[in-house]
């Protein structure tokens, strides 16, 4: 550190110094038996002071039940240290404005102390263990340095931390100046016999590991309030909110407060204290909204996580993982709707040859393009899984028999039509032609009493792979309609009987083979198949960039907010969002929505205001022109009766907030699924 330039600083003629009037106030109350009458008659010596503190004394910052017209009574009401916080603030107020703001950002300074000063004010109120008044008056003046460094380096200081995040302007300084400003207010408080606890808690504000252990609970509320300041600013990042909350819990663990609550009370008294201090800071962002983005982000990175767990490294389709859970899925909507699905399995004929032939590389090259055809053909009707190896599945939600064998079909052509491309793996012939065998079973493709599990399916679908290596392989074998004439078992997928594949018959002619199969009484493959496949495609897609209306029932403004960004984010909706029951209840009676576009969808909470959720959704089903509306119970209960009454009495969807957050785009395709049905 740079001992000279720091001295020299400290002794600029130019420094900050206190008033008169806050210089004896701390001479005083450092005697522990002072009366309380002296200091009243200090304060009172300077009338403009002490009508400004009587008026901020009176603001709605502090929350007086009666208006209190004297200094004296002030500190009977709100204490010693209440009258204390508010003189030296004022105080601080007059010392900047010998400062000049030439390079140097007054409004953002402030704005930083009356935010971070705030919010250490309320978070000791909420925490317990620390003064409130002490945290106000140590975070209003923890950046006391900056505007000492200032109004005595000027540009050179503002060139130092000009265009650098508060959080990280220590060690700007260092590297410029060789000390920082959390050393020059440490100096400068102890020279103007600031207490103890307050010059410790200006020195580590930003470095809390370093305080001594008597000062600890006062520096670390202080250095909260900093980053409150960075959640309170919109270019800040995100993580601010995500360290609070750490913070926090582990400081004041079950003590720890809702950020979100802490954030809304902060903002509210800064805009208090402000207009008190008679500072500008600008506009305060709304906190429901910080939080809602610094959680969606939080839940975007989530699914990016849990999405990277559901693919395939290699082929970027979904994995075995992903196939399993999808199945289950599936399958239980199967069980409780009545909504069938397929299932295809196919692995590419004699690929064992291509690795022992031309080398893992060649073999890795066939299964990414084999997993790119695949998931061409298939598009928006299903979904394609790497099973593993070779082999791949694919799950065809709400096909039938048919249209599951004429896209496994489809799959099969548009591998074989065209050779691979090799080119860029060494040892490997330019083009090699690749063919599949194809298994196809759906839950209607014989009765549904044989199905126990999802499981059933994919067993069909391997048997009837099995049939087509047996038929000659580069073919489609659909269950139930093909007789079992040959020994089928897992030796084929071991054999190797060539020393490389063969080329792939042209798609004519395996198209002949396969009608001719049809055509045959005990052994059948594909149906004559259509001109076009026509997919079934996700609900979402139905909706489009068309408008639509929901209805949006909840008292939570965060889970409000997060919900509403990721709605608005899929597609142009207007939600209309009411925070009670029984305004609800009356909104849907009267049929009254804003503007003219008909209810396209309801989704309501059940814990309300007022009329519960399930009033709700009995007045909405027993309104004319709305009752056909679906209507999603969306909300933190887990409990089955409360899931079986919401469906008895006729809600679309019961959704677990647990639900929600597993799989966000599942709820939304549900969403808009049930607005493009509507």
């Amino acid at each position: 550190m740079s001992q000279s330039q720091l001295q020299s600083i400290l002794s600029c003629p130019n420094l900050p110094s206190l008033p008169a009037i806050a210089v004896q106030l701390l001479e005083l109350t450092g005697d522990p038996n002072v009366a309380m009458s002296d200091i009243a008659k200090l304060v009172q010596q300077d009338q403009a002071l002490s009508a400004k503190v009587l008026k901020t004394v009176n603001s709605s910052f502090y929350g007086l039940s009666s208006p209190c017209g004297s200094i004296d009574r002030a500190m009977g009401y709100l204490g010693l240290n209440t009258v204390k916080s508010l003189v030296l603030g004022f105080s601080l107020v007059e010392t900047t404005k010998g400062v000049g703001d030439e390079g140097f950002d007054l409004e953002a300074h402030w704005r930083r102390a009356i935010v971070g000063a705030t919010g250490a004010r309320v978070l000791a109120k909420m925490v317990g263990g620390v003064d409130a008044e002490e945290a106000f008056t140590a975070a209003l003046f923890q950046d006391l340095g900056m505007l000492a460094t200032f109004a005595a380096m000027k540009t050179e200081y503002a060139q130092t931390i000009q265009g650098i995040p508060h959080r990280v302007v220590c060690q700007s300084e260092v590297d410029e100046l060789g000390f920082d400003h959390t050393q020059v207010g440490y100096e400068l408080a102890s020279k103007w016999k600031l207490p103890a606890d307050i010059c410790e808690a200006i020195r580590c504000h930003h470095n809390t590991d370093s305080v001594v252990p008597e000062h600890r609970s006062l520096a670390q509320v202080v250095s909260l309030g900093a980053t409150i300041c960075d959640a309170m600013d919109e270019t800040a990042p995100k993580a601010a909110i995500r360290k609070i909350e750490r913070l926090t819990r582990d400081w004041y663990a079950k003590k720890a407060p809702e950020v979100g609550d802490l954030l809304e009370e902060v903002a509210e008294a800064s805009r208090s204290m402000a207009k008190s201090l008679e500072q500008e800071i600008g506009e305060l962002p709304d906190p429901a909204m910080l939080m809602a983005q610094a959680h969606e982000q939080g839940f975007e990175h989530q699914l990016m996580v849990e999405r990277e767990a559901y693919i395939d490294g290699l082929t970027r389709v979904a994995n075995r993982k992903r196939f399993d859970a999808e199945l289950a899925r599936v399958f239980g909507e199967f069980e409780s709707e009545g909504l069938g699905f397929g299932v295809l399995f196919f692995d590419a004929d004699k690929f064992k040859n291509v690795n022992d032939t031309y080398g893992h590389g060649a073999g890795d090259a066939v299964l990414v393009d084999l997993a790119r055809r695949t998931s061409k053909a298939v598009g928006e009707m299903g979904i394609v899984c790497r099973y593993g190896g070779e082999e791949f599945a694919v799950i065809v939600p709400g096909a039938t028999i048919d249209e599951c064998a004429r896209l496994g079909e489809d799959i099969r052509i548009k591998i074989c039509s065209t050779p691979f491309d090799l080119s860029a793996v060494e040892g490997a012939p330019d083009e090699l032609a690749v063919t599949v065998s194809v298994g196809v079973s759906s839950t209607d493709a014989g009765a549904s009493s044989r199905l126990s599990s999802g499981d059933q399916l994919v067993t069909e679908a391997d048997e009837c792979v099995y049939a087509a290596k047996d038929d000659g392989r580069n073919n489609v074998k659909v269950w139930g309609r093909f007789e079992k004439t040959k020994t089928q078992g897992s030796q084929e997928k071991q054999s190797a009987p060539a020393p490389a594949p063969a080329p792939a018959p042209a798609p004519a002619s395996a198209s002949a083979s396969a009608s001719a199969s049809a055509s045959a009484s005990a052994s059948a493959s594909v149906p004559a198949p259509r001109p076009t496949l026509e997919p079934v495609i996700p609900l979402q897609h139905k909706v489009g960039e068309s408008h639509g209306r929901i209805l949006f029932v909840e008292d939570d403004a965060l889970a409000a907010t997060l919900v509403i960004s990721l709605i608005k984010r899929r597609s142009k909706v207007d939600i209309q969002w009411v925070k009670s029951g029984t305004k609800a209840c009356v909104l849907l009676e009267s049929g009254k929505f804003v503007g003219d576009q008909a209810l396209n969808l309801v989704i309501c909470d059940f814990g309300l205001p007022g009329c519960n959720g399930h009033e709700v959704l009995k007045v909405a089903k027993r309104t004319p022109g709305i009752s056909d509306v679906p209507f999603f119970m969306l909300t933190g209960s887990t409990d089955t009766d409360m899931r079986d009454e919401s469906h008895r009495l006729g809600a679309t969807k019961f959704i677990g907030k647990d639900e929600f957050c597993s799989n966000v785009n599942k709820w939304l395709d549900e969403v808009f699924g049930a607005m493009a049905v509507a």
